[in-house]
Formats: C-alpha cells, structure tokens, sequence
C-alpha cells in the first residue's frame, strides 16, 4: 500500500494562498478541531514545527526500528462506551479505527510506597475499601476524605458540593488529607499518580486531584491498539479526506494581525498563508509572547503572562529488555515512590535541585497491547519511565534556546547530569524490576530540553499552564480571544490537559468556530464523516508514516503474537 498527503493547491496568482481556516499546531487539540472542522465542509490547513503529527501522543523508533516509545500515551481515562472519547470520535467515524485496550479493572496501575503496595481500581466504593484495608488503623479518615473528594469532583451529593468546594475542594489537597488525620503512607498512596499533572500537591487544589482520581474510578484506564500515533495519523487522514491540508517542518513564526484581528499567519521563511479564522493550538504563553506579540496584547494579559507558572516537565528513560513482561506479574503501569515525602521531593525540583530518590512512573506498552504493531519483536518488552526534573537551562547546563536549535546534546555537562539522572531514575524503577539493568537492550533519556526542542512548550511543560486555584474553571482560559479570528487550543484552554480533554476540547472549540453546539449534534447521533471516504487500512498501513505527510509506506507492519494461555 502507497499512502500519500494530499498536496496543498496553491493560489494562482502572486498573493497569498486563503484558507476557510488555518490551525498552528498538530497535537491531539489541533487535529481535532481540524478534523471536524474540515468535515464540516471548512478548508482547513494545519501547520506543524515537527516533521510528525501528534504532539505528546507521537511516537519514535530505535535500534533499526527494532523498538517503540510512546512519547507521552501511557493511560486515558473515559475511554469506554459513552465516555468523552468515544463521544468526540464518533462524529469522525474514528470509533473502529482507534479502539482503545480497557486495562485491568481489578487494578489499572499498581502503587509502591516504602512498605505498601496498591492497586487502583475502578470504582470509587472499591477505591475506598482498598485503601481501608491497608491502612485499617485510619478508616475513619479514609472515609472523610474519600467522600468528600467524591462531592466535590465526582458529582455525589450535589445538594452539599457548592459547600464542600468552598470549604475543601478550593483549599490544598494535603489540607484536606491533614484535616483528616491521615498518615504520610496513606496520603502518599492517594497522591502517587499526581505525577499525571506534575504539580506539587500543597499547591494543588483537592478539586483537582479529586478531578484525576474520578477520571481513572469512574471506567478504568486505557490504551489506544497500536500505540499512541494512531490518534495523529487517523485524525490526519480525516482532514486530508475531507480537503484539508496538513504540512509538517513548517514553524509558524508570526500570527498576521491587521485592523485588530487575525487575518493568517507567516511561516519562518516568508511564506504566508491567509484566513479569517485561526486556531492557536500549541503553546499557550508562546502563541501570546511569540506568534501575536506584545503590542496586541490587553494590560491584563499582560500581567498575567508574567505571572503565568508552567507544569513541571518531564524526564523521561525508554528501556527495552530482552524478556516479555507479560511472563511475569509484572503491571502494564506503575507509580514508584521511594520515599512517601511527595511535596518533599517537588520542593527539591522547584528549587532548582534534582534529589538522589526520583519516583518513577512505569508504563510498559508491550503489555499494554499485547498485539501492538511495532513496540517489540515476540520475547522483548519496552519501557517507558517518567519523573520530572528541573526546568531551568543552567541546571542543564544549556545556555541558548533549544527550541531555535541550540547544540546542548554533545556538551560534557548537558550528558553528565542526563546519566546520572537517568540511572536515578533505574535504580526507583528497579524496586519494581529487580533484573532491570541485566535484561537491558536499549536504553535512551530525553530531558525537559529535548520537550523544549520538539513541542515548543515552555520550560518544557508537558501539560501546560499550572493547575492553580487562579487557572481553573471560570479563570482558565476560553477558545475564543479579545482579537477577532484568533481562537486557542490545546491543553491550557477551558478544557483542561491530558489526551482525553485536548481531544474533546478540539472538539468544542470547532463547536464554537462553527457557531454550533457539535457536542450536543454528536450525542444525538450526528457523523460528519463519511468511513468509505477514509484511507483504506491494511497489513501495512502504518501510522507514524501516515502521520508524516507525504511519506511512502514501504513495509509491513510487525505484529506481536499473542501471549500462550
């Protein structure tokens, strides 16, 4: 099979190519309002830095395309039938195409605290019966704690929520946990997957971390059959179908204001492109600082880019090993803590330090998805391990822009400080996998510079603006902005961060763009998408190539066998 991008037609003429709308950034957010826009008979071109689509659902290959890494697809929640997933894909006919994998609902991530091991399952009731049965001596805590999170983020009791968030849910999870009466161990099982959000619970509204235990409780984790660029390329090929067209190596540099609104967009290089919609879906500080620039900015915007704080970012080890996991007890996702100081060890990293004892979290995608089309050949595993570490480029030894191409990867700091975080980050995951490092094949780091360089986020951030009490619910920012023609996108809009909520903000914001209310169309059994009009997927249809446009598929995809019963 020969699958190409379909090839952008040019305006005749000297002056600038005109779009119905043009979308910056080609991350889960961006494709999707793409997508439904394009198939709502829009024209729409999609601009993308990177030479693949996808953003932190991308993947990449090593060893001679030996293995697979997911760069940031370890586990979604609301996956399952009705959930927001599946909502926001059926009204692109992407509900075959991209299946999702339900992890194990007796337990979907198993925590390890110094002296506890537990399994998260689904379900708040289990949730809570689990947690009573490894710290039985704090049931009464437990119990207060567990419902009130459940008022304030799950929905139950509505009649007391408008109180409860006032008193609780708006206030510091560790106040809430303190005010029960619960121990380190017990708080450090309920906060060992905040790593989700990388922010620092005595910062962290209960709300939110409420929020994040609900999305997992409510129907278990999930992960997308064939790996995370599954999402890139299907939503490319729903654009492309539809007469979108999706460039990739094309950095945006400028976002074209005139007359007070936005009006199209220029290319590093000089080539601009012109439209009366377009959708910022990268970056939320850099589109502001960088692609609009200060002059169009409010006084209020102003102020608040300057005070505006990042997530933590991410350092991440992808390990494959020379056994297949699935032999083993050992769980497709994991948080490892080796200490139960949590706020301890984000103090450490907001001071610009990086701690001997770094928790891990594991995610392994051959279990995952026993049948996956390229992670490994039978008899392998791979491993991706996340921390998160110091933003500031001095730590890092780095003294230009990585995302202008600053040379930092072959300096004698830059890759002291990489190994040795790196076998920080070995030694936590070892806890779990003792043989680790004698069943090693492959290993490889990235840091927050290497997010810097190919995202284009700032300091590195793989889940934008900080979860403060000042950037949540009426106070985060909203798709539409004070210029005409400028609409954002992404994971620091209204819709919240993570694969799930991009995807379903992508979405509405196409919903507002349209003036429609798509989300109401779609559960009353809209679908703007015609499947037969779709590429046709075959043995070797293979989704990183379809997500680079214009690439030739010349091979066949791996399969892995499945496991003996």
């Amino acid at each position: 099979m020969t699958q190409t991008a379909t090839p952008s037609t040019a305006t005749s003429g000297a002056g600038p190519e005109t779009w119905d709308a043009i979308v910056v950034g080609a991350g889960p957010g961006g494709l999707t309002t793409a997508a439904y826009l394009a198939a709502n008979d829009q024209r729409v071109l999609v601009l993308e830095a990177n030479q693949v689509v996808g953003g932190s659902t991308q993947v990449f290959r090593r060893a001679g395309n030996k293995f697979e890494f997911d760069v940031g697809t370890h586990y979604v929640g609301e996956c399952g039938p009705g959930g927001r997933m599946q909502t926001a894909l059926s009204g692109l006919s992407l509900t075959e195409r991209i299946t999702w994998l339900r992890q194990n609902p007796e337990g979907h991530c198993r925590i390890m605290v110094p002296g506890t091991t537990f399994h998260t399952p689904t379900g708040w009731d289990t949730y809570l019966e689990r947690l009573i049965a490894a710290f039985p001596g704090e049931e009464k805590g437990l119990r207060r704690c567990v419902r009130i999170l459940r008022i304030i983020s799950a929905g139950e009791e509505p009649r007391l929520k408008p109180w409860m968030l006032l008193r609780w849910g708006l206030r510091p999870i560790t106040k809430l946990m303190d005010a029960c009466g619960l121990s380190a161990d017990a708080q450090a099982v309920i906060l060992a997957e905040n790593g989700d959000y990388t922010w620092p619970p005595y910062r962290t509204p209960a709300v939110m971390h409420g929020g994040l235990l609900h999305h997992y409780l409510q129907a278990g984790a999930y992960y997308p059959r064939g790996g995370g660029q599954v999402i890139g390329a299907h939503l490319t090929d729903v654009i492309q179908s539809y007469g979108g067209t999706v460039r990739t190596r094309s950095r945006v540099e400028r976002i074209l204001i005139e007359n007070g609104r936005a009006v199209g967009v220029r290319l590093r290089g000089g080539e601009e492109f012109r439209s009366d919609v377009v959708v910022a879906a990268g970056d939320y500080k850099l589109t502001w600082t960088e692609l609009v620039g200060d002059e169009h900015l409010t006084r209020k915007l102003r102020k608040r880019l300057a005070n505006l704080e990042m997530t933590q970012p991410m350092f991440a080890v992808y390990v494959a090993l020379d056994v297949d996991l699935r032999e083993r007890d050992t769980p497709p996702l994991a948080w490892v803590w080796p200490n139960n100081d949590v706020d301890g060890y984000y103090r450490e990293v907001e001071a610009g330090r990086c701690p001997e004892q770094m928790p891990v979290g594991i995610s392994c995608p051959t279990a995952k998805d026993p049948e996956g089309t390229h992670s490994a050949p039978p008899g392998y595993s791979t491993l991706e391990l996340v921390s998160w570490a110091p933003k500031e480029h001095a730590f890092w030894n780095v003294d230009a822009d990585p995302m202008d191409g600053a040379e930092y990867g072959r300096d004698e700091e830059y890759r002291r400080l990489k190994d040795e975080l790196t076998e920080r980050v070995l030694d936590t995951a070892s806890l779990m996998i003792p043989d680790l490092r004698e069943r090693m094949v492959f290993c490889e780091a990235s840091t927050p510079m290497t997010q810097e360089r190919f995202t284009l986020t700032s300091d590195g951030s793989c889940y934008g603006i900080a979860p403060l009490l000042k950037n949540l619910g009426p106070f985060r920012p909203k798709v539409t902005t004070h210029i005409p023609g400028l609409f954002l996108g992404g994971a620091s809009t209204e819709f919240m961060f993570g694969i799930n909520a991009t995807i379903w903000g992508g979405m509405k914001t196409a919903g507002v763009i349209l003036g429609r209310d798509l989300e109401q169309e779609v559960k009353d059994g809209a679908v703007f998408v015609d499947e037969a009009k779709l590429t046709e997927i075959t043995e070797d249809w293979d989704p990183l190539l379809a997500s680079k446009p214009g690439s030739v598929i010349r091979r066949a995809a791996r399969r892995r066998p499945r496991a003996n019963a």
